[in-house]
């Protein structure tokens, strides 16, 4: 019975990672590039998004990279409400949380050669209809949002 324990919660981590991945990918298509960002709750979040878009590859492009202060203490306040119904789950959000702000940085920075890379260099420089999810492309596959074309150098 314990090694099934351990499985339920690797499974358990491995659910919480995606499942991050996924509200990671419905607001970056709802909040930031929808309808919900002009919301008035939201329009600090949509107004930061687009800014960051403005400076995607640019030397202003860290400045507007990573998540503020507040996104991050919030992201705690989830993390510890999260941790009392389940510590694998907990783990498994913080883990894409961590994942995708040192990927982020890479993709902007150092890695633009990358298949990550060049999925999110898609959605700034080709289509910002395409390509919400950043750095999982079966997400866009799965939401009809995947950016069909290949990508040609122009």
């Amino acid at each position: 019975m314990g090694s099934l324990m351990v499985f339920f919660e690797i499974g358990l981590g491995i659910s919480g990672f995606f499942f991050t991945s996924l509200m990671f990918y419905l607001n970056h298509r709802f909040v930031g590039h929808g309808p919900l960002g002009k919301w008035p709750l939201l329009r600090h979040m949509r107004r930061m998004h687009l800014i960051h878009h403005k400076n995607d590859y640019n030397e202003k492009r860290n400045k507007h990279l990573f998540l503020p202060f507040w996104a991050k203490l919030l992201f705690l306040g989830v993390f510890l409400l999260i941790s009392l119904i389940s510590i694998s789950f907990a783990v498994g959000y913080i883990s894409y949380a961590l994942y995708y702000e040192w990927l982020h940085h890479r993709m902007h920075n150092d890695d633009q050669a990358g298949s990550f890379s060049k999925h999110h260099y898609i959605h700034h420089r080709k289509s910002a209809r395409h390509n919400f999810s950043g750095t999982m492309p079966f997400i866009d596959k799965l939401f009809g949002t995947y950016y069909k074309k290949r990508l040609t150098t122009d």
